[in-house]
């Protein structure tokens, strides 16, 4: 799935199962919770070796530890950012070398519904609108609000060496425009801090949605007021042509 959605100036690696074996780097242990359970330090192993996959890809060093920020997040070698993800049956990571104003974040889940008491906890008026044109036209079983969810995730992953403080779901608006029954392209912009606009795509296969966000370009911009809910382009104008990021 990963080769569908990330960009052409990044890389990403993927695994839908832990190899035999499965540790992690010695430097890598002390990131891992006192007693975590075999299931979790094999999660976090294989999502860094996709991330070392990632990096090696892109001609970047790859054999060395990648640790935890104050916040949770991977340190990346300098020079360059990325983002891991995993949930069940999936691990993934996408790496790109860093510059101003570049973003990058992934995330996956499996694709169960959200309780709409969840969903209207991470979403803007504007995207609850969203969500119920999207339920009653799209003729799919994707869970919508599910894919918001994963969007805003890879979204706050993306944003994180950016940002100066803790992001809540209401701080990114996410528009989600299908271009066939498995997958579309996303957009992303900020509602209340200067922070960069995102494009990206999403897929959506064997109970797995994955969803990659980015930025190549270098500009800040402003928050927005919010926009007049609308139903997506891509179910009035049907196109049927192939999601090209992440």
């Amino acid at each position: 799935m990963i080769e569908q959605l990330v960009p052409g100036w990044a890389r990403g690696a993927e695994a839908f199962r832990d190899p035999p074996g499965a540790a992690p780097h010695p430097a890598e242990l002390r990131f891992l919770p006192p007693g975590a359970v075999d299931r979790r330090r094999r999660e976090f192993a294989t999502g860094r070796a996709c991330a070392r996959s990632a990096l090696a890809a892109l001609g970047a060093p790859a054999s060395g530890p990648l640790p935890r920020d104050a916040r949770g997040a991977p340190v990346w070698p300098a020079g360059t950012l990325g983002s891991i993800t995993h949930c069940a049956g999936y691990r993934a990571a996408v790496a790109a070398r860093a510059a101003d104003g570049v973003a990058l974040g992934i995330d996956a889940e499996r694709s169960r519904p959200l309780s709409e008491r969840a969903a209207a906890s991470i979403a803007t008026e504007w995207e609850l609108s969203q969500l119920r044109f999207l339920q009653a036209a799209s003729g799919c079983d994707l869970p919508w609000a599910t894919l918001l969810f994963s969007a805003k995730e890879a979204v706050y992953k993306a944003w994180h060496p950016h940002a100066r403080r803790p992001l809540s779901f209401r701080d990114a608006e996410v528009r989600m425009d299908p271009r066939d029954e498995a997958g579309g392209v996303l957009t992303v912009r900020p509602t209340r801090l200067a922070l960069p606009e995102l494009g990206g795509s999403y897929r959506f296969a064997a109970g797995l949605l994955v969803t990659v966000v980015h930025r190549g370009l270098t500009r800040p911009v402003p928050s927005a007021p919010p926009r007049t809910p609308s139903g997506p382009r891509a179910l009035r104008s049907p196109a049927p042509e192939r999601a090209a990021a992440r």
